[in-house]
């Protein structure tokens, strides 16, 4: 029996299948606007993932929100905060 709480989540293989947009058939990764996004993004993590199939929805590609954050997770463009408060989170 597989117990999928515990599944491992860090196998090197995955993420460079991920990475690569080799995801044809994989749940939730395997639409255009994902794979064009997955090598930029390039997931190391699950979280990375979470994030990954949130950005790439309506919402936040009609808003012009995912270039924006893929280039701050870059480093190419400096992240800036709307309230002093949130430097502090």
């Amino acid at each position: 029996m597989v117990d999928l709480a515990h599944l491992p989540v860090d196998d090197p293989k995955v993420y460079a299948m991920l990475q690569a947009a080799d995801t044809i058939g994989v749940f939730q990764v395997e639409s255009r606007a994902q794979m064009a996004t997955l090598p930029r993004l390039k997931p190391k993590e699950f979280y990375d993932l979470v994030v990954e199939v949130a950005i790439i929805r309506p919402g936040p590609i009609v808003g012009n929100m995912v270039h924006p954050y893929l280039k701050r997770r870059a480093g190419r463009e400096p992240t800036t905060y709307l309230h002093p408060i949130s430097n502090r989170c």
